[in-house]
């Protein structure tokens, strides 16, 4: 059982020794939003350096980038459009020059054979 004297001291709570405890270091606290907007408002812009130089050279290398790679696709386009003019254009001669050809074989078909004689009809045009 417990009595009065033990809760009392079971309750008591011990306090570390002012030597035992460390400093907490705290940060200083940040500046409002509102007030690093002014501050940075207040600044000059940077002077011309070596760092404003690159930047405008790696612009720079990306607009003739740019420009390189729309000419390119520009002229491939256009050389796609007269491969393929081209290709129909072969296309159809190739077929006007097998019409003609079957058409003058079938005409010197029929014509040996009215020599012939031959009157049946065999389906030939």
């Amino acid at each position: 059982m417990l009595t009065a004297g033990s809760a009392a001291a079971a309750t008591t709570r011990v306090s570390p020794s002012p030597s035992s405890r460390r400093p907490v270091a705290r940060a200083p606290p940040r500046p409002s939003r509102v007030a690093r907007l002014r501050a940075s408002d207040d600044r000059a812009p940077p002077p011309s350096t070596e760092r404003s130089e690159a930047s405008r050279e790696v612009l720079d290398a990306f607009f003739v980038g740019k420009a390189l790679a729309e000419t390119i696709l520009e002229r491939a386009g256009g050389a796609l459009a007269d491969a393929l003019g081209e290709l129909s254009r072969f296309d159809a001669n190739t077929r006007e020059e097998m019409r003609a050809f079957q058409d003058e074989v079938m005409g010197k078909a029929r014509e040996d054979m009215r020599k012939s004689g031959s009157a049946r009809d065999d389906g030939m045009r």
